[in-house]
């Protein structure tokens, strides 16, 4: 008999159950809560899905219902008292980190508890991470910090030693077929090839059970890296546009010159 999947704020935390079960016994339990979290996962495996759904739990006066108010502003990223920091460059600065220490160090404005979700710890530079090594060791009442990372090892040994770990896996294809049928409407069959194409990664299988141009994208990438059985194949295999793309004539001599006297 398959688990059945998870409830409240953790029904998109898929195939984490050991995850999920510290999580919110942190949320419900005072005596399992600590300040500082490093969720850590390869990619695909929901690492930002689950430090959104804690951030949740921990503002619901249920422990993580799913339905109301501060469960939802919570999710969606507008609840006044979750901060959710990500980047799209290659590293988070020491100004954004002093400034999220500043931020940590204002009491909750409408929560119960001030929570500080960073997607991308491991990008953290040198400076900025020992900016917030500082608050990570002389916590602030009613803040948490909830520090996302594909491994330990991508982030100072300070900061993970001061921080409970919870490790998350690649969700199996079958939670992953399951979640895209029931969030998304998608055909089972086409959730569960999406889940196996995608290797578990809930946002590209997604992408590729609903994007018909994703799907063919693959498969000539598929039948293209099928081909190659060396390096002088993957030398000699333009892509078509280059064989077919026509040369234009050789101008006439002189014509440039004319045409630039028109063009003035």
């Amino acid at each position: 008999m398959s688990a059945q999947p998870p409830s409240g704020v953790w029904e998109q935390v898929i195939g984490q159950p050991q995850a999920v079960a510290t999580l919110s016994a942190a949320a419900s339990e005072p005596d399992a809560m600590t300040h500082a979290w490093l969720l850590t996962g390869p990619p695909g495996s929901g690492r930002s899905v689950a430090a959104r759904a804690f951030a949740a739990a921990l503002q619901c006066p249920e422990h993580g219902c799913g339905h109301c108010r501060e469960c939802r502003t919570a999710l969606d990223g507008s609840h006044a008292d979750v901060e959710v920091v990500a980047t799209s460059g290659l590293s988070l600065t020491v100004e954004r980190a002093r400034e999220l220490v500043a931020l940590g160090s204002l009491r909750p404005s409408v929560g119960r508890w001030r929570v500080i979700i960073v997607e991308d710890a491991d990008r953290l530079t040198e400076q900025g991470a020992n900016a917030l090594l500082k608050v990570i060791e002389e916590p602030v009442s009613r803040t948490v910090w909830l520090l996302c990372a594909p491994s330990l090892d991508d982030v100072i040994v300070t900061i993970r030693s001061r921080s409970r770990h919870v490790r998350l896996r690649t969700p199996p294809v079958e939670a992953v077929a399951e979640l895209l049928t029931r969030r998304d409407g998608i055909d089972p069959a086409m959730a569960r090839y999406a889940a196996r194409a995608a290797q578990s990664h809930v946002g590209i299988a997604k992408r590729l059970a609903t994007d018909e141009g994703a799907r063919i994208r693959r498969r000539d990438t598929l039948a293209l890296a099928g081909k190659i059985r060396g390096v002088g194949d993957a030398s000699t295999r333009r892509p078509t546009w280059r064989r077919s793309r026509p040369t234009s004539p050789a101008p006439r001599r002189g014509s440039g010159t004319r045409a630039s006297a028109r063009s003035c």
